[in-house]
């Protein structure tokens, strides 16, 4: 064999990266092609060699939505130019739909390259690439909190605060609403739930402007927060506003992506209640959440890990127990740390109840095999 017959074998890098990338993430060529927006066809030409792109704009552009740098893909700087507006807005679309099918460990490899893009861009205080920006950090920090432990929120945290200072320089009420929304959201989760709520409520009354979306998040958020503190009235009037408002969206289009509507609202309230111990009225809730959350993999993990919560607090332990299994495995599979955490909730309350019966039983135990003292 010569040299120049072995070359020609060899994979080209755009091979080497499309089967890395299926290889990492457990992808068909099917469901890669539809990410890439290419046909499969030609997808499996380009991974089996059997095609050589050379078109450096498409190279550039599959870079992008592999989280790649271009140059893993023969592609030189000299040669390629900055992402369009176009290209900017198709990214951040195609992480969000990443979240939406619950792969998170995608989502979470994307930003982080996407990030450092769209910051090398930010040369001025141009509006256009500010909102970029700040959607950006958004759905950095969204990711960030999903894919983390309560006690490893500084990250997406961080990424909130950014989006606050870009959302002040744009004068935006939307933004800055959802950034200090999900500041205080962050607070919260790292057990600061008076600083949390500090936020919020800023977040509640220093953006007028904010969109019924946006606002509604936020108010949904501050009743978790409401209850975390104890303040149950609250509470509730913050869970009716944030149910008023959510019948005003349209999920699909609003500022949130989704993250807020109707169902989540009912899924809110449905482990609110199962905590407040009123299981029933949590399941009804729940029930409720099912058929208005869109059927995609992101809202069947979240509903799992509600519904195997209060099951368990329900006291059906069988049932709610294989529930939380499958929902840990689903949830370690996508990514969804953050949901996670629920069933290290089960965990602890089950251990919580298994010393109090522990001890009830002890106590009785005693009692029982004490000596009985007869009447004189």
């Amino acid at each position: 064999m010569s040299l120049q017959t072995h070359k020609s074998r060899l994979p080209s890098p755009l091979a080497q990266v499309i089967k890395h990338y299926r290889d990492t993430f457990a992808l068909t060529q099917e469901q890669l092609a539809c990410d890439l927006n290419v046909d499969v066809r030609t997808l499996r030409r380009w991974e089996n060699g059997e095609t050589v792109l050379n078109d450096v704009r498409e190279l550039r552009r599959i870079a992008t939505l592999l989280g790649v740098e271009p140059e893993r893909l023969g592609v030189t700087p000299s040669t390629y130019s900055t992402l369009t507006p176009e290209q900017l807005d198709s990214t951040i679309e195609h992480i969000w739909n990443l979240i939406e099918k619950a792969r998170g460990y995608e989502a979470n490899t994307l930003i982080d390259a996407f990030i450092k893009d769209i910051n090398v861009q930010i040369d001025s205080e141009d509006p256009a690439l500010l909102h970029r920006l700040a959607h950006t950090l958004h759905l950095a920090g969204y990711i960030k909190s999903m894919i983390t432990r309560s006690n490893e929120s500084t990250r997406a945290l961080n990424y909130y605060a950014e989006m606050e200072q870009v959302a002040h320089l744009l004068q935006n009420d939307t933004l800055l609403n959802i950034a200090l929304t999900y500041e205080g959201d962050m607070y919260a989760r790292m057990g600061n739930v008076q600083k949390g709520i500090q936020y919020l409520e800023a977040a509640r009354d220093t953006t007028p402007q904010a969109d019924p979306s946006a606002r509604g998040n936020g108010i949904q958020l501050l009743g978790r927060a409401y209850l975390r503190a104890q303040r149950i009235e609250d509470f509730e009037r913050a869970m009716d506003e944030a149910e008023e408002l959510a019948n005003c969206i349209q999920p699909e289009k609003s500022s949130t992506r989704g993250q807020y509507s109707v169902g989540t609202v009912y899924e809110e309230y449905a482990r609110s209640y199962s905590y407040l111990g009123q299981p029933q009225r949590a399941m009804d809730y729940l029930d409720k959440a099912e058929q208005s959350l869109a059927t995609t993999k992101h809202w069947e993990i979240l509903i799992k890990t509600a519904r195997a919560m209060t099951l368990i607090h329900s006291r059906e332990i069988k049932s709610g127990l294989a529930l939380a299994i499958e929902s840990f495995q689903l949830c370690r599979a996508h990514g969804t740390i953050r949901l996670m955490e629920r069933i290290y909730s089960i965990q602890n309350y089950l251990d919580r109840m298994n010393r109090e019966l522990s001890q009830a039983g002890t106590t009785l135990r005693e009692t029982i095999d004490g000596p009985i003292e007869y009447p004189v």
